[in-house]
């Protein structure tokens, strides 16, 4: 194995020990320890991957972007949604954001402490915007074969942001609200207004 190769394996091995890390204890109170422990990789070789606690983070949420649009983009072709009709492919892509990203309890408990994060680390914040700009745009290609750029971006960015807590909801108050019947008819209802060029 030549040396980039084992350097981008053992790069994608800590980033997969944090996100198990995370899954613990928030990422203020994780150690390098904790992570090069988690990794399999003494403390003092994680610094030849990774100069700080930081720049693991922000390699994380690459990997993490990287990982899910691989995912995404393997599971769009072999759904063939491409040669879709427009409400099969938003039906599916939205059914796709649902059950892998928004009622993904491990990856919401992550990206609530991410959000956390940035609110006071520039560096974060905007790799946090790069992750949701990934999301939106996958939206906007396939809400664009029926309306304008514009409608399309800002019903995405609408559709990421009611995902996203509804994400949120799902964690805190699950026992609460039906989650899953909130986000099918808030699809059926996101399906309705483009059908009738309401945006």
């Amino acid at each position: 194995m030549g040396r980039r190769i084992l350097k981008n394996t053992r790069r994608e091995e800590i980033a997969q020990a944090l996100y198990r890390c995370l899954l613990r204890k928030p990422f203020v109170r994780t150690t390098i320890k904790d992570i090069a422990k988690e990794a399999n990789l003494n403390h003092g070789m994680l610094h030849y991957y990774f100069k700080d606690k930081e720049e693991i983070l922000l390699y994380f949420l690459d990997w993490i972007v990287a990982l899910h649009l691989d995912d995404f983009n393997t599971w769009a072709q072999k759904q063939k949604l491409k040669g879709r009709s427009f409400n099969e492919a938003l039906s599916l892509a939205m059914d796709y954001a649902k059950n892998k990203i928004t009622l993904n309890e491990e990856l919401a408990k992550i990206f609530i402490e991410v959000w956390e994060i940035a609110l006071y680390h520039k560096k974060v914040r905007v790799k946090l915007q790069y992750v949701y700009k990934e999301w939106i745009e996958q939206l906007v290609a396939i809400i664009g074969k029926e309306t304008t750029k514009k409608n399309a971006t800002t019903l995405s960015v609408a559709t990421v942001a009611f995902l996203e807590g509804i994400s949120l909801f799902h964690i805190m108050l699950s026992d609460i609200y039906p989650v899953k019947d909130i986000l099918n008819s808030f699809e059926k209802k996101i399906e309705l207004v483009i059908k009738n060029r309401n945006i």
